[in-house]
């Protein structure tokens, strides 16, 4: 038996600044129809900056989860904006940073039950400062740390380190060191 939803009908619930909401109606393989809520967005990219065997970490409050993180650099992709773009101007912004070497990671849907966002990481090497640093977004008050691999670990158990992107990140470089023979 096919398993594919046919869609039949969608509806905009809302058309934000950063996301839309739908509704899309759909057949499902027994012939009945059902609602799907999805969530849509541009996507988004990451930053896993490395520079003598540290890593840039964000330290920011994120009141969705009412509690203060440490995050990779990361940010939404403008519309049509390749995620490499993105993950630089990001470096820029939140690091004052550029990088001459870019090398991508991942790409992987966020949370595919409701959402399409999906978010492409890349690790950044051979990094230099920027005279001129792009400032941050309105709203945006974050500071940065370097962290070693076992630093990183640790703020991941205490539950600072708590999103899929910088969860993501952190495996992909503990591999990479282990690769290296540094892990």
């Amino acid at each position: 038996m096919d398993k594919r939803e046919v869609l039949k009908d969608t509806e905009t619930l809302y058309n934000g600044k950063i996301l839309t909401l739908k509704r899309l109606t759909v057949q499902l393989p027994d012939g009945t129809e059902a609602a799907r809520e999805v969530v849509h967005t541009n996507g988004s990219a990451g930053v896993l900056a490395v520079q003598q065997h540290r890593a840039l970490f964000v330290q920011q409050w994120r009141s969705t989860i009412d509690q203060m993180t440490l995050e990779i650099p990361a940010g939404k992709c403008e519309v049509a904006e390749a995620p490499l773009v993105t993950a630089q101007r990001e470096l820029n912004e939140e690091a004052g940073l550029a990088a001459d070497h870019w090398q991508p990671l991942t790409t992987f849907y966020q949370s595919i039950g409701f959402s399409d966002a999906k978010i492409s990481v890349f690790m950044a090497t051979e990094l230099r400062s920027l005279a001129t640093k792009r400032p941050l977004d309105q709203g945006e008050f974050l500071d940065a740390h370097w962290l070693t691999l076992q630093e990183a670990q640790a703020a991941q158990q205490q539950g600072l380190i708590c999103d899929s992107k910088t969860v993501m990140a952190l495996s992909l470089w503990q591999m990479a060191e282990e690769k290296d023979g540094r892990g």
